[in-house]
């Protein structure tokens, strides 16, 4: 399953407004924002980055409209998304059910090890350095 144009797509992390994501590949016309979402499962602080995995909780997220799915393999690339090679992957994407809207989006879910990774408690990117 690939994603479309006009495809729903949640971010937590670096490609949130006032991270470096969007703006450092030139994709800010590539994603309509449509505003906060809520996704089901908890976040770790992975150093630079975070990573959601499934769980019990909350991660704060924002949600955008795919303008052009052309541009989605910039976006895996800067998420170390390989859909041709999983086994370098450290993210998968993934469709879910968001807990806020209810619908679905594209999400990129770690696949890694958390182990050595701290719990951002809050589930929100912005707050890991007070949570």
């Amino acid at each position: 399953m690939q994603v479309q144009t006009g495809d729903a797509f949640a971010v937590y992390g670096l490609l949130r407004a006032g991270e470096s994501g969007f703006a450092r590949f030139g994709l800010e016309n590539a994603f309509a924002p449509l505003g906060s979402c809520t996704l089901r499962g908890q976040l770790y602080d992975l150093g630079a980055y975070p990573g959601l995995v499934d769980g019990a909780g909350s991660v704060v997220g924002e949600l955008f409209e795919v303008r052009d799915a052309s541009d989605m393999p910039k976006v895996d690339a800067f998420e170390d998304y390989w859909p041709e090679d999983p086994a370098r992957s450290r993210y998968v994407r993934k469709k879910v059910r968001l807990i806020e809207p209810d619908r679905d989006a594209w999400v990129y879910i770690w696949v890694l090890g958390v182990e050595t990774a701290r719990l951002i408690p809050s589930g929100d990117w912005f707050k890991r350095e007070t949570d």
